[in-house]
């Protein structure tokens, strides 16, 4: 009877160790993907977690701006007069007698209207003025916002 177990066992042994090898590939892989899965979880925890960082960097970074702007604006007049030049060119555009000299002015600098900067020196304005550095960020993001939607 022990030589039926030893035929037995060197026909059946072959067999088991490729199916004892197959599941024990499955069995790695099965881990390999698990360890791929918990990886890109990981890595997008990470990017979420930079991108938090990265806005509110930038919300101190604003905060920080304007205080800055704020302590500045007491040392020179140059800064109210590059106010009252610009104000008053936008205040002529709303005045009815200056509006043909606004346009003419505009047309002879080469626009059809006023050009894109004047509005950026307005907005300036408005936020070293007042420090409203995330109200240029929103201002700004909106307007490419609506031109990559426009495209």
């Amino acid at each position: 009877m022990g030589w039926i177990k030893s035929v037995l066992s060197f026909i059946t042994d072959p067999i088991a160790d490729l199916t004892g090898g197959y599941v024990e590939r499955k069995r790695i892989a099965a881990e390999m993907a698990a360890d791929v899965a918990r990886a890109e979880n990981n890595f997008k925890i990470a990017q979420f977690n930079a991108k938090a960082k990265r806005c509110m960097q930038a919300e101190q970074n604003d905060a920080d701006y304007d205080l800055l702007v704020l302590k500045n604006r007491d040392k020179t007049m140059m800064d109210e007069v590059i106010i009252l030049f610009f104000l008053g060119l936008f205040i002529g555009h709303f005045i009815p007698a200056m509006q043909p000299y606004m346009q003419k002015g505009w047309q002879a600098m080469g626009y059809n209207g006023a050009p894109w900067y004047f509005e950026f020196v307005i907005v300036g304005i408005a936020v070293s003025t007042l420090g409203l550095m995330r109200l240029f960020r929103v201002f700004w993001g909106g307007r490419s916002n609506s031109k990559e939607s426009a495209s």
